[in-house]
């Protein structure tokens, strides 16, 4: 027969990822995800919020839940968890625990007005930054705050600064500040910083574990043909450096304009713009300028906006596959055909096409766009596939982002114009969000659409739980093996690792488990394959693979069903056991072999073939 042996499983939960929110913290969001440790045969939960203004009770089916409609900014929250059974019986309440919402702060800016929300919107928050005050937020379809960073945080005085670029599927954001990238957390914990021998500027991205920037790289050279009459003979040209460092800040990749592209290669209007304001204003010809920096598929696509120019760069080999723009500042040409495009920002790949933001600068009309080209490098062509031409009132010169979202409908980021518009594929405007702060626009450079805030946010049970949360012991009855349910609440699939470690942190098992977004995966745990000792403590411990840091893990000791006498040997002194419990009408949880929480024959019958089985 099969050899089925039973474990109990003493639990103690690491206290740091019981309860979220932390207790007494203080957050800089509103959508707030909650999560508490598993009651003991409940069936759901109630949770109870309140303030000194009302008292809200939410349901959920398991120990954690996102609550993004409830809460406002300046405001302090208490909360507790009851566990319920199948009855509607409450089981057990957890204490109370409290929270705080910060007030937005006072540069957050006083004009959003929401202009235009069709049902076609895509449903999420806006995540952007205010350029021109110097830090980010996420904003709701009505243009109402939902997270903001400190720009304190990074910085302080007229140098404090945070733009965000991305929110990764970690859950952490990436930003630029002065001359610095930064990887942080949604509260504004620092994850990374780039080391003070680089100047970012314009884009910082991470991809996968590692980040790319771009950096200026300044050369002295001779001043260009028909060089103005003011200006040296020689002069220092402003380039730029695309840079990718690990997550030591160790140099992986470097790219500088000045080893691949021509010096020919100049637009006279910043060679005259340096003779304008020299040798008082500047002290270089603001030669590249590059805006953006994009990895895809090995290949690095870059947006070098003074020469209105956008390069596809081999990864492997840094060889210039080709370059797209101006061909009046371009001594080698690459396609057959050309599109007009001046001044751009942010080019990204989607759908193998190319996306991004035609500021048009310098070019009659001055009329600001989104361009989506195919390129076709088999026989050097292009081809625009969807454009969208922003009206006159609203061109911008500087900065600007096209972004597609999951619908097929583009967001637009209108620069220094203050407007956010999201146009659906027939070029309709569905919502158009305007922002201003003491009746000026408000200028930005990027925005992103997500569901929420928490592309990664989970929880786990245990099935067949016993124990209390107050005294630290929890068991767990098993046959053969422990299992769970890992419930995945982020807006992003997510690949977890499970683990039974050792007293030494050596792992016995693991394994992955791939989870969809908002829903649950169950892992199992086989007991079989090891020996357990029951003096010993375990660790179950699970790690979401996008952001190891925020792993939760339990510590736990295992009992064998059967071994009543708990020397780690079934054998015949625990079948005498088993006996003289039952004549003395005695009840034990690990001499109760078949789990039926009755002592009697026929748990006398299965210890004693668990006993032949063994040997």
């Amino acid at each position: 027969m099969n050899n089925k042996i039973s474990v109990y499983i003493l639990i103690n939960f690491i206290y740091a990822f019981d309860f979220y929110p932390i207790n007494n913290s203080e957050l800089n969001y509103t959508q707030v995800f909650f999560r508490w440790p598993q009651i003991e045969n409940a069936e759901y939960y109630k949770i109870s919020i309140n303030n000194d203004f009302e008292n809200q009770i939410i349901e959920s089916s398991n120990n954690s839940i996102l609550i993004d409609d409830l809460f406002n900014w300046g405001r302090e929250y208490y909360w507790n968890v009851c566990g319920l059974d199948p009855m509607d019986e409450v089981i057990y309440c957890y204490e109370s625990y409290n929270f705080s919402i910060k007030s937005l702060p006072s540069y957050y800016p006083n004009g959003i007005e929401l202009l235009v929300l069709e049902n076609s919107y895509y449903d999420g928050i806006t995540i952007l930054d205010f350029d021109s005050i110097g830090f980010s937020a996420a904003v709701n379809q009505l243009g109402e705050p939902i997270w903001f960073i400190e720009k304190n945080n990074f910085s302080s005085g007229n140098n404090a600064k945070i733009l965000v670029t991305e929110l990764l599927l970690s859950g952490n954001f990436i930003g630029i500040g002065q001359g610095k990238g930064y990887e942080f957390d949604i509260n504004g914990e620092l994850i990374f910083e780039t080391p003070d021998s680089y100047g970012v500027h314009h884009h910082f991205i991470k991809s996968d574990s590692t980040y790319f920037l771009i950096d200026a790289s300044t050369e002295y050279h001779p001043c260009p043909e028909n060089c103005p009459d003011n200006l040296p003979e020689n002069i220092y040209w402003k380039g730029d450096q695309f840079i990718e460092i690990d997550e030591n800040g160790e140099l992986i990749w470097i790219w500088d304009t000045f080893d691949y592209i021509d010096l020919l290669d100049y637009n006279p209007y910043y060679l005259d713009r340096l003779s304008n304001s020299w040798p008082i204003g500047e002290n270089a010809m603001d030669w590249t300028h590059s805006n953006s920096i994009f990895y895809h598929e090995n290949n690095i696509f870059v947006s070098i906006r003074n020469l209105s120019r956008i390069a596809k760069i081999d990864y492997s080999t840094k060889d210039l596959v080709w370059h797209l723009g101006d061909e009046n500042f371009m001594t080698q040409i690459y396609f057959n055909n050309n599109i007009e495009f001046s001044g751009q920002h942010s080019v990204q790949i989607v759908n193998n096409n190319i996306l991004f933001f035609d500021n048009h600068s310098h070019l009659e009309p001055e009329i600001s766009k989104c361009i989506e080209f195919s390129y076709d490098e088999s026989v050097d062509s292009v081809q625009v596939v969807w454009e969208y031409t922003l009206p006159d009132s609203l061109f911008t010169g500087s900065r600007g982002e096209c972004d597609r979202l999951i619908n097929n409908n583009t967001l637009i980021n209108v620069g220094r114009t203050g407007n956010l518009i999201e146009v659906d594929n027939n070029n309709n405007i569905v919502w158009h969000l305007k922002i201003s702060d003491n009746n000026l626009d408000v200028a930005s450079f990027r925005t992103s659409r997500v569901d929420n805030l928490y592309p990664l946010f989970f929880s786990f049970e245990l099935n067949q739980l016993n124990g209390n949360y107050n005294t630290q012991n929890y068991t767990i009855k098993y046959l053969d093996n422990i299992s769970g349910n890992i419930y995945n609440k982020g807006w992003s699939n997510q690949d977890y690792l499970y683990s039974l470690l050792d007293q030494y942190g050596f792992s016995l098992y693991s394994d992955t488990i791939n989870i969809e977004s908002n829903n649950y995966g169950q892992f199992i745990i086989p007991l079989s394959d090891f020996e357990i000792n029951s003096e010993l403590e375990y660790t179950l411990k699970i790690e979401p693979l996008n952001n190891v840091n925020v792993y939760q893990e339990l510590d736990l000791s295992l009992i064998k069903i059967g071994d009543i006498n708990n020397d780690n040997i079934i054998n015949i002194l625990d079948a005498i056991e088993l006996v003289n419990l039952i004549l003395n009408l005695e009840y034990n949880d690990i001499a109760d072999t078949n789990d039926d929480d009755v002592l009697n024959v026929l748990d006398i019958i299965l210890i004693i073939n668990i006993i032949l089985d063994l040997n």
